[in-house]
């Protein structure tokens, strides 16, 4: 299953990057800079209840 991320205040879509593990860093987007994103999956498949 692919999974990338789309960052909620520019649009641009990017896959999850390797970082090293600092207490306050985090993953930001790599145009804008902002934090907020979406996490986007393909081949998701929901399952209705039984």
């Amino acid at each position: 299953m692919s999974v990338w991320l789309e960052c909620d205040n520019c649009g641009t879509e990017h896959t999850i990057p390797e970082r090293a593990d600092e207490p306050g860093s985090g993953t930001v987007c790599p145009s804008c800079g902002e934090r907020p994103y979406t996490v986007r999956r393909r081949g998701l498949v929901w399952h209705p209840d039984p």
